[in-house]
């Protein structure tokens, strides 16, 4: 118990950076993505324990939380609306940050299942994941790679890079297109998960969606 209450403090403080330039007067770039601007409000009401702020912006992506429980067969909206009732913040950080983790899930599951035949879009789904992780969820993995000598940060940003690479290229009116390598990105995207379980043990994960296409 006393090992996973020092790893939620520790995701505390990582959120709190992540969101420190942003949070006074709601600071939001305008290109921000929604899902990151909705889960900076919420650590931030939430640190100020206006709870009912808090419900009012969870309301805003329970189509995301719906996503979730489509895709990947888990219910996120219990739990999350539990820490709400019983204002428990450090249980809010936990379940919100594992949304963040599927929310990079499912974008490497679109990916999947359209075998990257898309460019544009496969470039856009990879690039919002690796927003996510850089944004909400890297700060809390050089935390643990700082605790355990690891390098899970440096690790699961390689990998994003090696990924881009796998989507292939359209060209330039043709002329040099390339194939996306879809078993490369494959494998890419479900190391880049089995790293971000190993840096949040208390994550659920639901269903193996790589087995699943």
């Amino acid at each position: 118990m006393k090992k996973f209450t020092i790893i939620h403090v520790i995701l505390l403080l990582s959120l709190s950076a992540a969101i420190q330039s942003s949070a006074h007067g709601y600071g939001y770039a305008k290109e921000e993505d929604p899902l990151i601007k909705i889960f900076k409000a919420v650590i931030f009401y939430g640190r100020q324990t206006n709870w009912e702020k808090v419900s009012r912006e969870i309301a805003t992506i329970s189509d995301r939380i719906a996503d979730v429980h489509a895709i990947f067969k888990i219910d996120l909206r219990p739990e999350i609306d539990h820490a709400i009732q019983k204002q428990d913040f450090q249980s809010l950080t936990k379940h919100m940050a594992n949304l963040i983790f599927f929310a990079i899930r499912e974008k490497f599951y679109y990916n999947l299942q359209e075998n990257l035949t898309i460019f544009t879009r496969s470039k856009v789904r990879l690039g919002l994941a690796e927003e996510y992780y850089l944004t909400l969820l890297a700060g809390n993995v050089r935390n643990y790679d700082v605790r355990h000598k690891t390098r899970l940060h440096e690790d699961i940003y390689h990998r994003f890079v090696k990924a881009r690479g796998t989507l292939g290229s359209i060209g330039f009116f043709g002329a040099g297109a390339m194939q996306p390598d879809v078993k490369e990105f494959e494998i890419l995207t479900k190391e880049i998960e089995k790293l971000l379980f190993r840096a949040f043990p208390y994550f659920i994960t639901g269903k193996d969606t790589h087995n699943n296409q």
